[in-house]
């Protein structure tokens, strides 16, 4: 999953009226990595792929918009860079 990817996905979950605002960032995660999660404690999601590891805090998401973060993480839990 590449930066245009996610930002795709980003977009989805933007433009679905059906998600309310403060779960979008829940919503985005489970897009990019469902089959990768190993915990979803709390709202801290915590991804896995052989050693690689990514850990998100949903409840500290202010607000939906694009972060780096998201794409650094998923990228280096993906691609391991």
């Amino acid at each position: 999953m590449f930066i245009k990817g996610i930002k795709r996905s980003y977009l989805k979950v933007l433009q679905d009226d059906s998600i309310p605002d403060e779960e979008k960032i829940d919503a985005l995660l489970m897009m990019l990595g469902a089959e990768l999660l190993v915990s979803k404690e709390d709202r801290v999601y915590i991804f896995e792929k052989g050693e690689a590891k990514a850990k998100f805090d949903a409840k500290h998401a202010r607000a939906y918009h694009f972060k780096d973060y998201v794409c650094k993480d998923m990228n280096k839990l993906f691609h391991d860079f």
